[in-house]
């Protein structure tokens, strides 16, 4: 089909675009028989409508709201014409306009809700506002009402309602993020996440610094499928990105308190005023939490329970009429107590092996105050700048600083005996900047591009202490870790191999070892859509990357020589054999991801799509006392395709999504003996395929009634040969954290009491198939242990309570985990890897209340 001249200029003004990073003095043709239309859509109580569809259908010409619900229609002709304007939920209206030549007509548009429909929801994932049903990406949205309605204030819980996301919370310190079977969980700081974290587009992705709170949000935006376009270097198979709720140009708040069982006491809230009328507006939020732990430790305070301080606060400028900068600043700090790592096979007395019944962890061979904790502070700051430049451009900045520093202390082990103590020391500080223009001029063509800058540099100290009279029965199959009255063994010296005279054993060892992270990265980027039809689009996009990184790893020797580091090769240590000083490896690498859909626009309430796109986890530097290697970059190509749409006059959404992935180098974790040496390393386990499908629907079913239900379905193994055509090591076995099957369905009823009061019910149900742990799959059929494995399991929780007031003041009930379901967090952990594999038990019934208002 042959290009129109005015579109040609277009593009070719876009390609300069991309190739320089600027933008010339804009091009605009002379319309005299032409004028705009412009406005702002908002709810009949004025609050703004991003997302609203505004349409000329005599021109075939049409726009929506951006942000503050605002829209603009240019080179409209002279004429008079009926405007029509839609938004999900809201009753249609049409205003009829005059566009008279050289001028602006202003049209502001009140949206009254209808009496049943669904709540419109919009996007901005793509990098401009997008109704959540046009964007032909595997997306799941949530706003911020949702989350608190339903009380999803962590990760994990989020999880659960987001078909494809599987987010493990050992704790604040140690998160895993799993997206359609891909795990991004280590804590190496030489290692690149799969799975891209961002907040209000700064990457907070990497592992020990990646878990924050979820309060005070405008949404939360999961997209599924490589990302590397979007989002950029960490976002191989997915990205979860939170928005934060913004400064407003009103005075406002709320508040929320409430308290629970094992001690909970709850309090969040925000305070919203304009500073400077119509120029400056300010908000302040905060969270905490603390809840004590619901595992009895016998040896100390008890175990996997929550303290979360979290605060935020952010200002507005609006310095003219077409620039906007937020500034926003946050600040966490956790302090739980420390995580249960339970051994199944070694009970204390009076107990038993099930993870869920007491402990007796420790007690530290080095350490006087030896109590299992996590201390974990995060903060950052952001500037967010949006400059609406002359006509269809754009240019938004993104400026990023963050730093965490995260101490965890556990015992590995799972047992009293003093054998397998960690801490777990890891910090971090990033920097990022990022430019980005953007054209969109509602007609053909639209696109960004742009240019970001990144910089990390962490580190993660691993010290371990450990009694070697007890911990040689843990390298010696032949000597009991305790006796016969449950006492840990002490073995109190052993022969010299070559003399045969006794060696005494120490009762107290310590040793360390340091891994260091630095990188430098430069991106560009470019992404468009090219619209062929009314009713057919080809959306592409490329990134480009180069990074220098630098992978360092260094032991820090023993006080005094370990015993028994002459028999298993790691002396003058007894598991990490000395470096004697910093080893160090820098290299530099390039990369190219990108993506290209095809979207087909079925009729204005139904969409389909196709896609294929590359996806990139980066190289891995390993370094250790043996040298140095590197790992290939992982890259997988996914190819998808999806439906969305609207029935039943928009009071029903749907979605179903089917996709195909290959990997090679697929790149694993590690921790084992090797050699009489403790390894902890990432390795290239060959290639890998996977196979799934994806639904959701929400609708509103009669007044007061909605409901909501996912499903996702997932066949993630490795493959049985590699690219070499060799057999593979792990050839059949399953991605672990990836159940087989997902679903959860909810409900939410509103039932009038009187005028001003309200009562309200939200049940929800999640279920998750039987899933493993490790890549090994392992199921302990000749020994003691229980599979590093979760069976079939699911989770009834249940919010009900009053709204009076007008709805100012709500008081509500919540049970999670109503059914008081016993499950698994996570097992195996490093005890495995000495033969004892440990388990974390999930939370059981939590239940309490709460009361807020707001105004």
């Amino acid at each position: 089909m042959p290009i129109a001249p005015q579109i040609r200029q277009k593009l070719f003004v876009f390609a300069l675009l991309c190739l320089f990073g600027f933008v010339e003095a804009p091009f605009v043709l002379a319309q005299p028989a032409s004028g705009r239309l412009s406005g702002q859509v908002t709810t009949n109580t004025g609050e703004a409508l991003p997302g609203a569809t505004i349409q000329i259908a005599e021109l075939e010409r049409g726009t929506s709201t951006d942000q503050d619900g605002r829209f603009e229609l240019r080179d409209v002709p002279a004429g008079d014409y009926a405007l029509t304007v839609r938004f999900i939920g809201y009753q249609t209206i049409e205003e009829s306009v005059t566009v008279r030549p050289g001028e602006t007509v202003s049209v502001d548009v009140a949206m009254s809700p209808r009496r049943v429909a669904l709540e419109g929801l919009v996007v901005t994932s793509q990098k401009r506002v997008e109704r959540i049903q046009d964007v032909p990406v595997a997306i799941t949205a949530y706003n911020g009402d949702f989350l608190e309605d339903l009380g999803i204030s962590e990760a994990d819980d989020l999880s659960a309602y987001v078909p494809g996301l599987e987010v493990q919370l050992q704790s604040p310190n140690n998160p895993g993020f799993v997206v359609r079977g891909i795990t991004s969980d280590n804590g190496d700081s030489r290692v690149e996440p799969r799975v891209s974290v961002f907040k209000d587009g700064v990457s907070i992705s990497k592992s020990r610094g990646s878990v924050v709170e979820l309060y005070d949000l405008e949404r939360v935006e999961v997209l599924k499928g490589p990302q590397g376009t979007l989002f950029g270097r960490g976002a191989q198979i997915g990205a979860l990105h939170i928005i934060q709720n913004k400064a407003r140009n009103e005075t406002s708040g709320r508040f929320e308190i409430g308290t629970g069982n094992f001690g909970e006491r709850y309090a969040t809230g925000h305070v919203n005023a304009p500073i400077i009328e119509d120029r400056v507006f300010g908000r302040v939020a905060a969270f905490y939490q603390k809840r004590d732990g619901y595992l009895e430790n016998r040896t100390g305070d008890d175990l996997n329970g929550k303290e979360t301080f979290a605060i935020r606060g952010l200002t507005r400028w609006l310095p003219t009429s077409s620039t906007v900068i937020d500034a926003i600043v946050n600040y966490q700090q956790d302090t739980p107590p420390g995580v249960s790592f339970k051994s199944t096979a070694y009970a204390p007395d009076n107990s038993t092996g099930d993870p869920n019944d007491p402990a007796a962890l420790g007690p530290d061979p080095v350490l006087e105050d030896d109590e299992l904790f996590i201390d974990r502070s995060v903060w950052s700051a952001t500037l967010l700048i949006d400059q609406d430049l002359t006509g269809a451009w754009s240019l938004d900045a993104v400026t990023g600083y963050r730093a965490f520093d995260s101490l965890e202390r556990f015992d590995a082990d799972g047992t009293p005996a003093p054998v397998l103590q960690f801490d777990e020391d890891a910090e971090g500080q990033q920097l990022s900047q990022e430019l980005r223009v953007t054209y969109d001029d509602d007609g053909v063509f639209s696109g960004f591009a742009g240019a970001s800058v990144f910089w990390e540099d962490g580190s993660q100290r691993v010290p371990f202490r450990t009694d070697e009279r007890t911990f040689i029965a843990l390298l010696d199959p032949n000597i009991p870790l305790f006796g016969p009255g449950g006492e840990p063994t002490v073995v109190p010296a052993i022969p010299n191999p070559e003399t045969g005279a006794l060696i005494p054993l120490k009762d107290s060892h310590e040793e360390a070892y340091t891994n260091f992270g630095t990188t430098t990265a430069v991106e560009t980027f470019v992404d468009g859509t090219y619209r062929a039809t009314d009713h057919l689009s080809f959306t592409a996009g490329l990134r480009f990357t180069y990074e220098d990184v630098t992978g360092e790893y260094e032991v820090t020797n023993s006080e005094t020589p370990g015993t028994l580091g002459s028999l298993l090769g790691a002396s003058p240590n007894n598991l990490f054999a000395p470096t004697n000083g910093r080893i160090s490896e820098t290299e530099q690498f390039t990369s190219v991801v990108g993506r290209f859909i095809a979207d087909y626009s079925v009729s204005e309430a139904a969409n389909v799509f196709a896609s294929v796109s590359r996806g990139r986890r980066p190289n891995v530097i390993n370094v250790d006392a043996g040298g140095s290697t590197i790992l290939d970059n992982e890259i997988v190509w996914s190819y998808e395709t999806g439906v969305k749409g609207r029935v039943f006059s928009e009071r029903f959404e749907y979605e179903a999504n089917a996709f195909h992935y290959d990997y090679s180098n697929f790149q694993t974790s590690v921790a084992e003996i090797q050699n009489g040496e403790f390894v902890a390393e990432t390795r290239d386990s060959g290639a890998a395929s996977a196979i799934g499908f994806e639904t959701a629907v929400r609708g509103a079913i009669v007044q007061g009634l909605s409901a909501f239900g996912n499903y996702s379905f997932i066949d993630a193994t490795f493959d049985d040969e590699d690219e070499n055509g060799d057999p593979q090591e792990l050839a059949g076995n399953r991605f672990r954290l990836t159940p087989e099957h997902t679903f959860a369905v909810g409900l939410n009823l509103t039932v009038p009491v009187t005028n001003r009061t309200e009562a309200f019910l939200r049940p929800s149900y999640t279920f998750k198939s039987q899933f493993f742990f490790d890549e090994e799959n392992t199921v302990n059929a000749d020994n003691p242990n229980p599979p590093i494995a979760q069976d079939d399991y699911g989770l009834l929780n249940l919010r009900g309570g009053v709204r009076v007031l007008d709805g100012r003041v709500t008081v509500e009930g919540f049970a999670e985990n109503l059914l008081n379901e016993e499950y698994l967090i996570d097992a195996g952990n490093t005890g495995q890897a000495f033969g004892v594999p440990t388990y974390i038990a999930g939370p059981p019934r939590l239940i309490g209340v709460r009361l807020s208002g707001r105004f």
